[in-house]
C-alpha cells in the first residue's frame, strides 16, 4: 500500500464514527414516529435541526474515502460506505415526509406497526454500532450482534406485510394522503433495514 492508504483499523474507526452519528439520527426519528407524525412534539423541532445540520455536511465524514486502498479491502470499505450514504439519503427523505404530515395523523391501526418498524430499525443500528466497536477494539464481534441485525431485518419485512393488510382493511382500499405518506415512510425504513443487513454481511468478512 502507498503511504496514503488507510489501514483496516483506520477504516473501521472512520466507519464506526459515521454509524454512531447515524444511531443518534435513528433514535430521534424513531422517537418521533413512535409519537406519531402530525401531533405536537416540542422536542422534534430541535432534534430535526440537529439532524439537518448533520445532513448539511453530508459528505465531510466520508473524506477518508480518498485514501481507501486499491485492493479487496478498499472495495469492501467502498461497499459499506455506499450503503451508509444510501441510509443518510433515506433518512433525509423520511424527515421531508414527516414535515409534510401537518394537521393529520395515522390511525391507531397503523401506528402499532409503524412504531414497531421504526424501533426495530433503531435496534439494528445499535447492534451494528456494537459490532463495529468490537472490531475497532480488536475484539471478536459477538455473534449476537450479527444475528440481531439479520433477525430484525426479517421481522421488519413481515411487519411491512402486516401494515399493508391493515391499511387495506382499514381504508377499504381508499388510500388517503396521510396513509400514502405512512406507506412511503415504511418503505424507506425497510430499505434502511436492508442496507444495515448488507453492511453486517460485508463486515463479517472484513
Amino acid at each position: 500500500m502507498s503511504e496514503r492508504d488507510l489501514t483496516r483499523d483506520e477504516i473501521l474507526r472512520y466507519v464506526t464514527d459515521i454509524v454512531h452519528m447515524q444511531v443518534q439520527i435513528s433514535q430521534s426519528i424513531s422517537e418521533k414516529l413512535c409519537k406519531e407524525c402530525g401531533t405536537e412534539d416540542p422536542k422534534w423541532s430541535e432534534r430535526r435541526r440537529a439532524i439537518m445540520e448533520h445532513l448539511g455536511g453530508f459528505m465531510t465524514p466520508y473524506d477518508f474515502c480518498q485514501r481507501l486502498p486499491q485492493d479487496e479491502l478498499g472495495i469492501a470499505a467502498l461497499s459499506v460506505v455506499t450503503h451508509l450514504l444510501k441510509i443518510q439519503f433515506a433518512y433525509a427523505q423520511v424527515i421531508l415526509m414527516i414535515d409534510m404530515i401537518r394537521g393529520g395523523s395515522f390511525q391507531d391501526v397503523y401506528m402499532d406497526s409503524l412504531s414497531a418498524i421504526a424501533s426495530k430499525v433503531h435496534s439494528q443500528f445499535v447492534a451494528l454500532a456494537s459490532l463495529l466497536d468490537d472490531l475497532k477494539e480488536g475484539r471478536d464481534p459477538s455473534a449476537d450482534h450479527g444475528s440481531t441485525i439479520m433477525r430484525l431485518e426479517r421481522e421488519i419485512d413481515e411487519d411491512n406485510i402486516v401494515i399493508c393488510r391493515q391499511v387495506s382493511v382499514a381504508t377499504g382500499g381508499d388510500s388517503s394522503f396521510v396513509c400514502y405518506m405512512m406507506r412511503k415512510i415504511v418503505s424507506e425504513l425497510e430499505h434502511i433495514s436492508d442496507y444495515l443487513k448488507q453492511i453486517a454481511e460485508i463486515l463479517a468478512d472484513f
